[in-house]
């Protein structure tokens, strides 16, 4: 009971988090925001919005706490529980911070960011399963989460910064920042397309298997395992599956499955960006740079760095001291060089290096934010990359 109690709370967050996305976005895009001395003041679209979010963020915490009630763990041990907690972590964090610094367009870059990695979440199944030994410990509570909130709260650093690039970067003409900032798009909007796709086809309850193997494609096979025979497992709307078969370099068990995602994450990607660009009929960071125009540089350069000081500590104890602590517990030795690990060690010291530039070095305005945006990157791939492509000791999640 409580774990359909969890599913349905996590909907409502879902719906909570949109519904807070859609209200930031009517209310920075509309000719009713006011900039005044480079603060936007709020509007009535702004604060529903800041009304949605905190709402979704009381119901995920709800969602959280019976599921952990109902699975008898903290459900932080696999990709679906994770990811769904990473994305409490960036709106509370969100929440919090907008208590202190008004910026009520923050929302319209933070509340979407959260919405795509809950729905990222869902892309992954959502059965409550057994802890392994190895994570049945109290360390996995204070690990896991402490690090999810580090995460969160540098992931608001990301949004702070990006505002602030489109606020000083000449997005008028064609140039390598204006292009770098218009990929930085393009890859959330990847990110948007896969999970739209990866939702529908799970909805539809889509599975496909592939006999060699014995796993099951969850999206159709446009790529099949080395050797295979083209349209062997098929057809999709009349395209054979596979339409092609993996090179002789693709080596692994799950390989094929790993690159049949991945094109299936550019195709999507190509196609929603291309129907957002025909309707909008010009860059998209040139409309999205309008969000933010009058807004003061320095003031959005100091909330990104306060999100890094805020949340690099918290990382800190989380994704390395406590993970250590639990490591000599569980494996009888502090550090594995475990893939995980090592990328947790990299994003650490990543941020230790803004940290470094920016106090020392003066690396302070636009060159710390395109850190502060590349590190949201490097988190990325902690959190999936490292899953999606690495086996490792943290396989099990």
């Amino acid at each position: 009971m409580f774990l359909e109690i969890s599913a349905w709370l996590y909907w409502l967050a879902f719906a909570g988090y949109l519904l807070a996305s859609i209200f930031y976005i009517i209310g920075v895009t509309g000719r009713k925001i006011k900039i005044k001395n480079g603060e936007a003041a709020s509007n009535v679209w702004t604060r529903w919005g800041f009304k949605a979010a905190v709402i979704a963020v009381l119901v995920q915490l709800g969602g959280f706490i019976t599921r952990w009630i109902g699975s008898g763990h903290a459900p932080t041990s696999n990709m679906y529980e994770y990811m769904s907690f990473w994305a409490w972590c960036i709106m509370f964090a969100f929440v919090v911070i907008s208590l202190f610094y008004k910026f009520p367009i923050l929302g319209a870059f933070a509340a979407p960011t959260a919405l795509a990695v809950l729905g990222y979440a869902n892309v992954f199944p959502d059965e409550s399963q057994a802890l392994i030994p190895a994570l049945k410990s109290y360390w996995l509570y204070i690990h896991v989460t402490t690090a999810a909130l580090g995460e969160g709260v540098l992931t608001i650093s990301f949004a702070a910064a990006l505002m602030h690039l489109l606020v000083v970067t000449d997005v008028s003409t064609k140039n390598r920042k204006s292009k770098a900032l218009e990929f930085v798009l393009f890859m959330f909007i990847a990110l948007i397309a896969f999970v739209i796709v990866s939702l529908f086809f799970k909805i539809q309850g889509y599975q496909l298997l592939e006999p060699a193997s014995g796993n099951f494609y969850k999206l159709p096979a446009i790529v099949g395992p080395v050797g295979m025979e083209i349209g062997s497992l098929g057809s999709f709307v009349g395209i054979p599956m596979p339409t092609l078969t993996a090179p002789n370099w693709v080596t692994g068990a799950k390989a094929a499955f790993k690159l049949n995602t991945l094109l299936w994450t550019l195709i999507s990607a190509l196609i929603l960006y291309g129907l957002l660009r025909i309707v909008n009929r010009k860059p998209l960071v040139l409309t999205i740079s309008k969000w933010v125009r009058g807004i003061d540089p320095p003031s959005l350069d100091e909330l990104s760095y306060r999100a890094v000081a805020i949340g690099y500590p918290i990382f800190t104890l989380g994704a390395l001291v406590f993970a250590m602590i639990w490591a000599q517990e569980a494996w009888g030795s502090y550090w594995q060089w475990d893939p995980k690990e090592t990328w947790a060690f990299i994003t650490w010291l990543y941020y230790t290096a803004y940290l470094h530039l920016r106090l020392t070095r003066g690396w302070e305005g636009e060159r710390a934010s395109w850190m502060a945006v590349a590190g949201f990157v490097v988190i990325l791939f902690l959190l999936v990359g490292v899953n999606f492509l690495i086996v490792g000791l943290h396989s099990y999640a």
